[in-house]
């Protein structure tokens, strides 16, 4: 799909966009990784600064997240906090990155969507297979009753199968709708003039929105996952 020009549009032909977003969006995480173990190197690991900073931020969004994961993957979710709250922390830089004028951020484009949700389908499986054994994992796609299995068996593949999908296009779709629309809006020289607070307040939520629900997402598979049936 053609996307709004960007800086990486001049990039030598052997460097793909995705690949080259993705890169500054690995190097923005890093440095804000480097910045939160650096604060809590200094002695600061349990009272945080008392001004807004790097960290409390983090700590803000992860705590949201953290909390609804209890909610819906119940006392595992430990376990499983670093991969969510990573999908879900890169997903939101990403988002933030494409908001920058110029740029744009790896949700605009398919293929590392379509990774992301590759882990996330890859993760809540494997939680079932570990937490279940492979036989009783299966079971959970059998149905309740023994002779609605060959019903219910291919319905729940095509069902776990179309998860893999409406990952990829819900955030490819929002994200790549957005950036596109908040950088025609800002180019219009009356809407810039007028309103851009208002479009870039826009971006912002669609922003933490599509990361949240994609990290919510992939939390409550998890805990369909790991659930024991009754």
């Amino acid at each position: 799909m053609p996307h709004v020009p960007t800086i990486f549009d001049f990039l030598p032909e052997g460097v793909p966009a995705p690949v080259a977003t993705m890169l500054l969006t690995l190097a923005i995480t890093l440095l804000l990784g480097a910045i939160v173990a650096a604060s809590l190197r200094k002695g600061r690991g349990i009272v945080p600064a008392e001004k807004l900073t790097p960290r409390n931020i983090l700590e803000l969004l992860l705590e949201g997240l953290t909390g609804q994961m209890a909610a819906v993957i119940g006392p595992e979710w430990r376990r499983f906090a670093p991969v969510v709250c990573t999908l879900g922390l890169f997903i939101l830089i990403s988002n933030l990155t494409g908001l920058v004028p110029f740029f744009t951020g790896p949700t605009s484009f398919i293929e590392t969507n379509l990774a992301w949700a590759a882990i996330s389908f890859g993760v809540y499986n494997y939680a079932g297979i570990r937490h279940h054994g492979a036989g009783g994992y299966l079971k959970h796609f059998m149905g309740p009753v023994p002779w609605l299995a060959p019903l219910m068996f291919p319905i729940e593949l095509i069902s776990h199968a179309s998860r893999l999908l409406s990952l990829t296009v819900r955030l490819t779709a929002n994200m790549f709708a957005d950036h596109t629309l908040v950088a025609i809006f800002l180019s219009l020289p009356v809407v810039n003039f007028i309103a851009p607070s208002a479009m870039m307040g826009l971006g912002l939520f669609v922003a933490f929105l599509q990361a949240f629900i994609f990290a919510y997402l992939t939390a409550i598979y998890i805990g369909q996952a790991v659930e024991d049936a009754h």
